[in-house]
C-alpha cells in the first residue's frame, strides 16, 4: 500500500526573545501560523526491500533525518511495526526557519495515527523537535511561549493568500541565537509585552488591515549581512500585502495577502530581486 502525504510549514506571525534560563534555552513569545507547503512523503507499507529505508531526493541532510526519529519513536510506540519505505520530496531547505522538517516528521506521525489509529496527541512529539507538537495538532494557529512547551490555540478565523520567498543564504538556529545574545545582552522585551504587541498584530490581522512588517528579534541579525530584505518587503507592500515579515530565525521571508487575492503579480517582480532563490505560494 502506498500514502501519498502532504507536509505542513509554519511562519512565526510574532517572534520575541523573553528570557534566557540558566541552561543556556531562550523563552520567547510567538505566534504561529500554519501553512501547507510544497514538500510530500510517500510512505510504502510494508517496505519492498523487508527494511526500512528512507530515501530524499533534492536536498542533503547532514545530521540525523527526523523522519528516522519520529519512526523510531513510532516504534516504541508500537505503531508501524512493519518496515516502511519512504521517499522525502524536499523543495524547503534547512537553515530558513520554517520548520520544514518538523512539518515532515509531524506528516507521518500524522499518518501512523489515523492509519494505526491512536490518541489525537501521542506525548512524544516535543522529542522529535520544538515545532513538532504545533504541526501535529489540527490548530492552525497558537501562541507559543516558554521555551516551546505552552501551545495555546488563538480563536478567530485568519485566512491569506500568501508567498514565501527562499533567499539564497542560509540561517543556522545556533549562530542566530548567539548573535541574540550579543545583540541584546540580557535587555529582554518581557513577555506581558510581547503579548500586548502580539495581540495589537492579530487585531489587525483579523478585521483586514495592514500590519506592515511584522516583530521578529532576529531580523535585526539577519539585515546586518543582508539588507536585499529591505528590498523584499519595499516589494510586497507595494503590491499591496496586509503583512510581512520573517519566519523563526530566518532565512525565509513572507508575506500576507488578503484571503483570495492573486499575488503572483508580486511574485515576478519579485522574481527580479537580487537574491531570491525560490518562491512559493498559498492559499
Amino acid at each position: 500500500m502506498e500514502f501519498l502525504l502532504s507536509s505542513p510549514l509554519k511562519l512565526n506571525l510574532t517572534l520575541r526573545i523573553t528570557g534566557r534560563k540558566e541552561n543556556g534555552l531562550h523563552e520567547l513569545q510567538s505566534v504561529f501560523f500554519r501553512i501547507e507547503g510544497p514538500e510530500t512523503l510517500l510512505v510504502r507499507t510494508p517496505s519492498p526491500a523487508a527494511r526500512d529505508r528512507i530515501a530524499v531526493y533534492n536536498c542533503v541532510i547532514k545530521n540525523e533525518n527526523i523522519i528516522d526519529k519520529a519512526l523510531k519513536l513510532l516504534r516504541k510506540a508500537n505503531l508501524a511495526r512493519q518496515p516502511v519505505e519512504i521517499e522525502l520530496y524536499k523543495a524547503i531547505p534547512p537553515g530558513t526557519g520554517l520548520g520544514a522538517g518538523s512539518g515532515n516528521a509531524a506528516a507521518l506521525v500524522e499518518w501512523a495515527r489515523r492509519t494505526f489509529g491512536g490518541p489525537k496527541m501521542f506525548g512524544f512529539e516535543k522529542e522529535i523537535g520544538a515545532d513538532v507538537p504545533f504541526l501535529c495538532s489540527s490548530i492552525d494557529i497558537a501562541r507559543v511561549g516558554g521555551v516551546g512547551e505552552r501551545l495555546d490555540p488563538i480563536p478567530g478565523t485568519f485566512r491569506f493568500s500568501g508567498l514565501v520567498l527562499i533567499p539564497a543564504w542560509r540561517s543556522e538556529t545556533g549562530k542566530a541565537y548567539l548573535e541574540i545574545d550579543r545583540k541584546a545582552a540580557g535587555r529582554w522585551m518581557p513577555e506581558e509585552k510581547a503579548i500586548e504587541e502580539s495581540e495589537t498584530v492579530l487585531s489587525l490581522l483579523a478585521s483586514g488591515r495592514k500590519a506592515g512588517l511584522l516583530p521578529n528579534d532576529f531580523l535585526g541579525v539577519l539585515l546586518e549581512r543582508h539588507n536585499e530584505y529591505d528590498e523584499f518587503f519595499s516589494l510586497v507592500e507595494k503590491a499591496g500585502a496586509l503583512a510581512w515579515g520573517l519566519s523563526g530565525s530566518g532565512s525565509a521571508a513572507f508575506a500576507l495577502f488578503p484571503h483570495k487575492a492573486d499575488c503572483r503579480g508580486c511574485g515576478t517582480m519579485l522574481a527580479q530581486a537580487k537574491g531570491i532563490e525560490r518562491i512559493f505560494y498559498w492559499e
